[in-house]
């Protein structure tokens, strides 16, 4: 995952200039990669649009998310697209601002974008400063992201897709009379910087939403400290997954692996996955996440002839290429940045290796990607984590996000850490709301807790948010020139999610 300048205003009155202690470990997180650029969508979807059909079954279609994103439109002036929120390390740049009135009492345009509706408050109110982070008027949310330090960008667009989230949220008229407000930080690669900005977001935030990062154990220890509720975009480590606080889209795998994935290659390619090979980042997250899909694939008749960790900086990957020559490896698959995997593709390509199935993950979804490493990526099959970008034409979820992106941050990373910020705003917003007026901690952890079946509206395969349970949902692409094409199951938008989960 490289950087792109946020153009988003800042809510200046709002700015926390408070930085967070920073270390460094140098460390390369698990989290990687650019997604697939797509053009455009068209004109602007209602909230109705969302209302897909569920996913669920052998090829089920991502379906709706069960939100309630439909909103009136109003009077209100479109507010202008602006520059970046700061997302200097430390800093909390704030997005979103009060939509145009709609007949309401609410402030005039504002930076979100888009045709404003007002606020309108429930009858008798909405109780005010019900909690931290929360007036009368606005909710706050903290956003912890990677964008600065040894890999740089590296999940920027999530922090792009919960501000377009936000921008939309409040031009459908934010929740029960309150605007909401995204107060960004950046980790910086780091776990001890990630632990400093969740305790600033504790004492300033009513949550944090669309986190993405392979540090996030250490926000995870704040998160335990102070009982900030979390939606984030993806849950990358063990501990983040054993914090009761801490949410998903992609809720992570601290105790299921879907078996869907190796049951399929297995059925495929079943002498490939018995002289398979794992390649994984010596950083905690990666050699957590290599550790528990050996266990759930071996348990399907997968078989590991080599495994290897590999550094972060690692300029060749020259003899880890001739070890798995030498041991007539057939499937090869790693857990690791865009970088390292193009370093690991070119060293195969210049020694004429080539495996029966390349497997990687849905972070190499990604055009930077596939044009690096062409000719060598053809044929290597992607894992997908969310719908595909290339499918939004039948995707009314996807569209609705992309509009709101493009229109927020033209020209952002499309990929799946955008994807799955977007929906764990979605999350938020429907749990807030339906938390009513009065709105505290502990009612949207209760409601939280409510939400199963979750896609997001269609971005995302559906996953039990509410039990902190991943998908048992898959699809699988394959790289060809500079395209991503649609291997399996094979119909658009579809997912099989027969295979069930893996529980340790």
């Amino acid at each position: 995952m490289t950087g792109i300048h946020d153009r988003r205003n800042i809510d200046r009155e709002d700015r926390n200039n408070r930085k967070g202690t920073k270390r460094r470990n140098g460390a390369v997180a698990l989290l990687a990669i650019t997604a697939l650029l797509v053009s455009a969508c068209g004109s602007r979807l209602s909230g109705s649009a969302l209302a897909a059909a569920k996913g669920g079954g052998n090829g089920g279609a991502a379906g709706a998310s069960g939100t309630s994103d439909s909103g009136s439109s109003g009077s209100g002036t479109a507010g202008a697209t602006g520059t970046a929120g700061s997302t200097a390390k430390g800093t909390g740049g704030l997005s979103g601002g009060t939509a145009g009135s709609a007949g309401t009492s609410s402030s005039g345009g504002s930076p979100s974008g888009g045709a404003a509706t007002g606020t309108t408050l429930p009858a008798g109110g909405n109780g005010g400063a019900t909690a931290v982070g929360v007036t009368g008027t606005t909710i706050t949310v903290g956003n912890i992201t990677s964008i600065s330090g040894v890999a740089p960008g590296l999940t920027q667009s999530a922090q792009q897709a919960t501000q377009a989230w936000a921008a939309y949220e409040n031009s459908q008229g934010g929740i029960n009379g309150r605007q909401i407000k995204v107060q960004t930080f950046d980790d910086g690669n780091d776990s001890g910087q990630d632990y400093a900005d969740a305790s600033q977001a504790c004492a300033s935030d009513f949550a944090m939403v669309g986190n993405a990062s392979g540090f996030d154990d250490g926000g995870a220890t704040a998160v335990a400290k102070c009982g900030i509720p979390e939606i984030a975009a993806e849950v990358s480590t063990t501990t983040a997954g054993n914090v009761p606080q801490i949410f998903g889209a992609s809720p992570g795998n601290a105790h299921y692996w879907s078996l869907g994935p190796a049951n399929y290659l297995k059925a495929k390619y079943p002498s490939a996955v018995t002289k398979a090979a794992m390649i994984y980042l010596n950083v905690p997250a990666t050699a957590d996440q290599a550790s528990r899909e050996m266990k759930a694939n071996t348990s399907v008749g997968f078989n590991y002839i080599y495994t290897v960790s590999a550094t972060p900086t690692q300029s060749s990957y020259g003899p880890i290429v001739l070890a798995m020559q030498q041991k007539g490896v057939k499937y090869v698959t790693e857990y690791s940045d865009q970088s390292s995997a193009a370093r690991l593709l070119q060293a195969m390509q210049q020694q004429n290796f080539t495996p029966q199935v390349v497997d990687w993950f849905g972070e190499e979804y990604s055009p930077d990607f596939i044009n690096q490493t062409q000719p060598a990526s053809n044929g290597d099959l992607v894992l997908m984590a969310t719908a595909a970008y290339e499918e939004a034409g039948s995707n009314p979820g996807m569209q609705l996000y992309l509009q709101w992106l493009n229109r927020v941050a033209p020209g952002a990373k499309h990929d799946i850490f955008g994807a799955f910020a977007w929906s764990a705003g979605l999350a938020f917003a429907q749990a807030a709301k339906a938390a009513g007026p009065h709105l505290t901690r502990a009612g949207l952890l209760a409601q939280l807790a409510q939400i199963h079946n979750w896609t997001g509206g269609g971005v995302q395969p559906p996953a039990d948010l509410g039990n902190h349970v991943p998908s048992a949902c898959f699809s699988y692409f394959t790289m060809q020139g500079s395209s991503f094409n649609r291997t399996y199951p094979a119909a658009a938008n579809t997912f099989d999610c027969t295979g069930g989960l893996a529980k340790y």
